[in-house]
């Protein structure tokens, strides 16, 4: 999570050839403060609004119902469609926010976060290329990883996704709209059917599903929704003066619909949800359509919560506020290093000054007289200052073109990222976990018995003993193989206890899952109590699982995370808490800077006697809420 180009003025008298006009529907800016509210919550913190990436998915059938709406109001009124003026009409409205947003950012991360820089390169080169979705599925990034070091522009995968929508689909309108408007609708729905069916198709469970989240492929499904939106039901003209009873309760029926179907889908589908993948999207765009048709004429109490003067004016700056937020959070976290409820308050608040002074200084003037125009514009008022201002204004502009070039020959010259101490520790112990272990387990070790349950005399033996986790797990790794020889470790970095079910499960069906499991995974963000009872309920009752809870001081949902352990653990008598975060806590020296992985050595050592101590003395997990 949790990136959409989405939030722009609704146009009433498109520029260019003249057109049918078209009604301005009060509802949609509302609507947009709406999906980017929600947006910003989920880029704060997942666990305030699990499904608020899906805000995304909101402006993405705004974005394709207003588009196509345009366009075949065009056609209505003129006969044909300029496809000139209408790429014209797109670049006005995102590009000149969008130069000012990828300047500042380079510039700002050359200033205090310079080893992101080589990324960087390439992820300025997919935004103005607009190919930003597929360069980081190239690059294999994760949406919804929690732990790292996230991109910058991360956010303009779905920039990317609308403007190839952009291109492509005003000349299939071009072509099948000779051939009539149901035949447009009907390609319309059978296209967003079908990239809802790629994305159900494509979606593997307990893995990441960013391939399927940032692919056009896949998830054009809300864009064209807003297309057999806009081919049904066009909204042509405000009908003035009192409405019939019916027509009221229908309008009001669907307004309150829609918007229970979004708020649902903001609460329950969370990022590794299969439901939210398999139809979870597809209905929440569904929903927004029906919240379009219900607040079209602010004639409702959801429209007209939706056209009050504060939410319209959010919507207005959405985009903006969009660009700009996601660079303010990742550079802001990296400044303050944890990020608190001042820290996010005043990250919040830059973000929404830059979103309104975008839109009145950039926005709105490029909009409404266009480029040239608004220049020209500028040019008489700063004619028309006395010679101070125009000396400040002409520094203004110096200092801009100053800092092109330095973006410029920063990007071109960005040093590869340094290799730190705990890039190398993890190296060495990956390449260590491919040597063959020093002691081979027996025969009989995967099978559960009496005596894999661990004594008051000492841990089980290592190869009784099958261990899965993250990062952490895997800086410790060498500690764990000396102190329990045998022991088989697959731990990897930025792994999360998604994955957890589909790797336990290929262990049972190869006969390698052995009595004793070690799960140390949570460190790369939260997960439902469901998917952990479902590992228990993989592993059974004959077998013994430690689950280690995590020390994440510096993220927020450490406490979420060590809530669910803890939960889960005091339900079952073969569950038991092994607390790594008070070992940590005491042992800060022992970790790395980042204040969560173990330095080899004595920090890995510790780890791993902490281990051993739990296994070798059973005890019941704390009751819930003891570990934070």
């Amino acid at each position: 999570m949790a990136n959409a180009t989405q939030v722009r003025p609704v146009e009433t008298t498109p520029p260019g050839p003249p057109g049918r006009r078209t009604a301005r529907l009060p509802g949609v800016d509302g609507i947009r403060a709406l999906a980017v509210t929600a947006v910003l919550v989920y880029h704060l913190s997942a666990s305030w609004l699990p499904g608020g990436y899906l805000g995304v998915d909101v402006f993405f059938v705004i974005s394709g119902y207003l588009i196509t709406r345009l366009l075949v109001a065009e056609r209505a009124g003129t006969g044909r469609i300029s496809l000139r003026h209408f790429w014209l009409r797109r670049a006005r409205r995102i590009l000149p926010p969008l130069f000012p947003m990828l300047l500042a950012t380079v510039v700002l991360t050359a200033l205090v976060h310079r080893s992101a820089l080589h990324q960087l390169r390439t992820e300025v080169l997919g935004a103005l290329t607009y190919t930003s979705n597929w360069v980081q599925i190239a690059e294999h990034h994760s949406y919804f990883a929690k732990f790292g070091d996230p991109s910058v522009l991360q956010h303009l995968w779905s920039l990317a996704v609308e403007e190839q929508f952009y291109l492509i689909w005003p000349l299939v309108v071009v072509l099948i709209l000779l051939r009539g408007r149901r035949r447009l609708a009907l390609v319309a729905g059978l296209g967003a059917i079908g990239s809802a069916a790629a994305m159900a198709a494509l979606f593997q469970p307990g893995g990441d599903p960013s391939r399927v989240y940032f692919g056009t492929d896949t998830h054009a499904s809300g864009l064209l929704i807003g297309a057999v939106l806009a081919i049904a039901w066009p909204a042509a003209s405000a009908a003035p003066g009192p409405w019939p009873r019916r027509r009221l309760a229908a309008t009001a029926t669907a307004a309150g619909l829609g918007a229970a179907g979004i708020g649902l889908g903001f609460w329950l589908l969370g990022q590794y949800s299969d439901a939210t993948y398999r139809g979870g999207i597809l209905a929440v765009s569904a929903a927004t359509a029906v919240l379009i048709v219900g607040t079209g004429h602010g004639r409702t109490p959801v429209g007209a919560l939706l056209a009050l003067r504060p939410v319209r004016w959010l919507g207005a700056r959405s985009y903006g506020l969009y660009l700009w937020h996601w660079p303010v959070l990742v550079l802001g976290d990296r400044i303050f290093a944890q990020r608190t409820v001042i820290v996010g308050a005043i990250e919040v608040s830059v973000a929404v000054l830059l979103a309104a002074g975008s839109y009145r200084f950039i926005e709105r003037p490029v909009l409404t007289h266009g480029y040239r125009g608004a220049l020209s514009r500028a040019w008489r008022s700063v004619q028309g200052r006395t010679s101070a201002r125009r000396g400040g204004l002409i520094t203004a502009a110096g200092a801009t073109a100053a800092l092109c070039v330095f973006a410029v020959v920063t990007l071109l010259h960005a040093p590869a990222a340094p290799v730190s101490g705990l890039d190398r520790q993890l190296a060495a112990a990956q390449l260590a976990a491919k040597q063959p272990p020093a002691v081979e387990p027996t025969p009989d070790a995967v099978a559960p018995s009496p005596s894999a349950s661990p004594s008051p005399a000492g841990p089980p033996p290592g190869n009784q003993i099958s261990a899965l986790g993250d990062s952490v797990m895997l800086a410790a790794s060498p500690a764990l193989r000396h102190q329990l020889p045998g022991i088989q470790i697959d731990a990897k970095v930025s792994r999360a206890m998604q994955k957890g079910p589909g790797i336990i499960s290929g262990w049972a069906h190869r006969g390698a899952l052995r009595p004793v499991v070690l799960l140390g995974l949570g460190t790369n963000g939260p997960f439902p109590a469901d998917m952990l009872e479902g590992i228990i309920g993989q592993l059974g009752p004959d077998r013994t699982l430690y689950l280690v809870n995590v020390y994440l001081p510096t993220r927020p949902w450490g406490g979420e995370v060590n809530h669910t352990l803890t939960k889960v653990a005091s339900g079952h008598t073969n569950v038991h808490l092994i607390d790594w975060r008070s070992a940590a806590g005491a042992h800060q020296n022992l970790l790395w800077p980042d204040r969560i992985h173990p330095r080899p050595g004595a920090g890995a050592d510790l780890y791993a006697r902490t281990v051993v101590e739990a296994m070798s003395t059973p005890m019941r997990a704390a009751p819930p809420g003891r570990v934070q």
